[in-house]
């Protein structure tokens, strides 16, 4: 066997086996975002509902700034706030106690920012300075744990969507922790 059909054949191993990953990585994300639309389902308290909110989420790696916009479904429950895709590709929920998250919860990383007439309230990490022209009129920025991603989240009446969140994160945070479950 030549080099060249050696090195071909460790091309294609080495291409099936990532793409083998990255449809395990979508699969388990459409397993995380169904749960989060089932959990939301089932609450018997949403508080507020908006649909066809569009929201961007910005990811900030090595200098550059990624975008990805969708058009969602936003509620604030009494245990979370969710967002959910229209196409059902993409969602999650930021939950308001303390504790181990659940598949398809994030974590917020900084309190939420309100933008109210194109002026940011709170503080946004310093990435986002470039980009403070193009935010919406109004919107949540929302600052996820783990990574420099951002949601920004064009509510309308973002105002009061802001100050619901925020007493439910408060209120969230100075809650004890439920005890853990025993089997």
């Amino acid at each position: 066997m030549s080099t060249g059909a050696i090195v071909a054949i460790v091309v294609v191993g080495l291409l099936l086996m990532g793409m083998v990953a990255l449809r395990v990585a979508v699969a388990k994300q459409r397993r995380a975002v169904d749960t989060v639309r089932a959990r939301l389902a089932a609450s018997a308290t949403v508080k507020q509902r908006a649909e066809a909110v569009p929201i961007e989420t910005l990811f900030h790696m090595r200098g550059s700034v990624g975008r990805a916009s969708r058009s969602a479904t936003c509620a604030r429950t009494a245990d979370g706030f969710y967002c959910l895709s229209d196409d059902g590709r993409w969602g999650g929920r930021i939950p308001f106690a303390p504790g181990p998250l659940q598949p398809g919860d994030v974590a917020l990383a900084a309190a939420p920012c309100l933008v109210k007439d194109g002026t940011v309230v709170g503080a946004l990490p310093d990435w986002m300075t470039p980009l403070l022209a193009s935010l919406p009129q109004e919107a949540l920025v929302l600052q996820l744990a783990g990574a420099d991603i951002v949601w920004i989240v064009g509510l309308p009446d973002a105002e009061t969507w802001y100050g619901g969140l925020t007493l439910e994160l408060q209120q969230g945070a100075a809650a004890p922790a439920a005890p853990a479950a025993t089997t």
